[in-house]
Formats: C-alpha cells, structure tokens, sequence
C-alpha cells in the first residue's frame, strides 16, 4: 500500500506541474490517455529525485531532523507490513519513501507557480500550440481579419476573439464577422455580405450596451478546412471594386411593372 502511495503523491506532482506552469499548461490539457500519464510520470519522477536530494540537504539541519523524524512517526502506523512482521529498520525505510513522496506532490505545484512568473503567457502560448492557433493568435494580436473556410464552403472573415480552448469540448473559434461568402466549386472565393456597414448603420437602443449593434460568431474548430490571415488591401489588388461589388450583388432588383392588357368580349 505504502508503495502505490509513494507512485501515486509523485504522479500528482508531476500532473499539477505540468498542469500549471505555462509553458506546457496548453499542451497538456488536450493530450489524453497514455500520453497524459506518461508525461505526469516522467514529471514525477524528476521532482521526487529533487525531493529526495532536498530532504539529504535539510537532515543536515538539526531543526529539520526533529521535524522530519516526528513526520516519519505519524506516517508509520498507516503502513501496511508485508507477509510477516517486517523489519523496524525496513517501516521506517519505506516511511521515509512516503514522506520523500509527499514532498514531491508540495514541489510540483510549486516549481510551476514559481516559473509563471518568469515565463510569459504568449511567449508560451505560442511555443505550446497548434499551427492554426498560432495564426488565430497572430491575427488577435495584431488586430489583423483571419480569413476562415469551413466543411460547408461557406467563407467567414472577421477579427479573432478567442482561440480554442482545450477545457472545453468541442473547441471552438470566436470571431467577430467583418465580410462572409462562399467558395465555388474552382475554390474561388466570392463575398457576399459586408457586416462592417450593417454595424455602422444599427443604432443601440438607448441606454442600452454598445456592443449589441455588433455580434459575435462561434466556429467549430474541427469545421475548419483552411485559414489565413486576410489583407482587404491585397485583395483589392486582384479583385479591384470587390467591395461595391458586394453591394451591387445585395441590391434588390426594382419590381417591374406588369402590363395587362384588357380586352373586352365580343
């Protein structure tokens, strides 16, 4: 039992320090199964090797002795013996494992509050991520359109909000929709709606919060087939008046009148 106690406190070290820290926080909240509990023990078995050399440093304090023998003492009588009675020598051996254990789980969580202090949330945001999230970061970041087509065809350009987030299922991509349209069957794009002037033309009730004249979109991540970052003065280049052209394809053709002509009975 005493065993699978000191495998166990080292595993939870491990776990919450790579849990925590920043730098593999993103990374480990979306790996599953084996590869979870491996990359919690390799964790573990690091901070139970520092443990165990911090506690051969801290015997060296006379203090730190009566502590740690008093610590030993508690944690005896909740050993489980082997098949017979076990050596006095060999329980206080298999103490001192436990508490070496218990040190491990404290140091874990610790190392990684101390290391978010000197590691930077986007520096490590962006060593830790996906290729798509490091483009959505870069477009937050810079305030830059990301130009987004899904499963459907359907193409959607706006300014990121959020990235995925690996506690929740599905992931998804919070955007805010500047321009939205389609690809053809050539790939090509066409854009058919323009969402800045529908936000420039609503009016918010009074009193009431700026934001409701804007609306936030949510994209399944795993809808996604391609993204890229979107230039409206690079594509002018290739799609010179694309933006009146949008307005043209959204116009509403005047009725036509309908002529009858009436002709009376013979």
């Amino acid at each position: 039992m005493d065993l699978a106690a000191v495998f166990l406190l080292s595993l939870l070290g491990g776990y919450f320090f790579a849990y925590w820290w920043r730098l593999t926080a993103y990374s480990t909240r979306r790996v599953e199964g084996h590869h979870l509990y491996f990359r919690a023990a390799f964790c573990g078995v690091i901070f139970f090797g520092i443990a165990l050399l911090a506690r051969d440093l801290l015997l060296l304090n006379g203090r730190y002795g009566r502590f740690d023998a008093a610590l030993i003492k508690y944690v005896l009588p909740v050993l489980k013996g082997d098949s017979g009675t076990p050596h006095p020598l060999d329980q206080a051996h298999r103490a001192e494992w436990v508490v070496t254990a218990l040190y491990s789980l404290i140091i874990g969580p610790l190392c990684a509050l101390l290391l978010n202090f000197v590691t930077p949330r986007r520096w490590a945001a962006r060593r830790s991520v996906g290729p798509l999230d490091r483009l959505l970061m870069r477009s937050q970041e810079e305030r830059a359109p990301a130009l987004l087509t899904l499963s459907t065809g359907k193409v959607y350009i706006g300014l990121v909000q959020s990235i995925t987030d690996p506690e929740f299922e599905p992931p998804v991509i919070t955007i805010l929709p500047m321009f939205s349209g389609y690809r053809d069957d050539l790939g090509r794009m066409a854009l058919t709606t323009d969402y800045e002037s529908v936000y420039t033309s609503l009016t918010a009730p009074a009193g009431a919060a700026p934001n409701l004249t804007q609306f936030y979109l949510v994209i399944r991540a795993d809808n996604i087939v391609s993204a890229s970052q979107f230039s409206p003065a690079l594509y002018a280049q290739f799609h010179p008046g694309w933006r009146q052209k949008i307005i043209q394809r959204n116009q509403t053709p005047a009725p036509q009148e309908l002529i009858v002509r009436l002709r009376k009975s013979p």
